[in-house]
């Protein structure tokens, strides 16, 4: 499966388990959803996407690979960066630029 942002656009809303290490049993409270899916302009032959994720406050991910775990998608190790902290949680960004 190559990763892509029309292969997450139809997720948008719905919810990712967070897994500190491949197949292990999800725990419902690192749960995050993901909001958005951005295509910044990329050089001719490079394909560039970011994936945008909310968490609660009730834990903060630190930088690093974590593997995201969803209902219809095969899981997946992806790298979060925490961008922005609100009162109702954190806000977390994957960025991929494929060539």
């Amino acid at each position: 499966m190559t990763l892509s942002a029309e292969l997450f656009q139809p997720h948008v809303g719905t919810a990712f388990s967070v897994l500190q290490e491949p197949g292990q049993i999800p725990n419902p409270q690192f749960t995050l959803r993901l909001n958005e899916v951005t295509t910044p302009a990329a050089r001719p032959g490079q394909q560039a996407f970011s994936l945008f994720f909310t968490g609660d406050a009730s834990f903060t991910l630190q930088q690093g690979t974590y593997f995201l775990q969803h209902d219809t998608l095969p899981e997946q190790a992806i790298f979060l960066v925490p961008v922005e902290r609100s009162a109702d949680g954190f806000r977390y960004q994957a960025c991929f630029n494929l060539s």
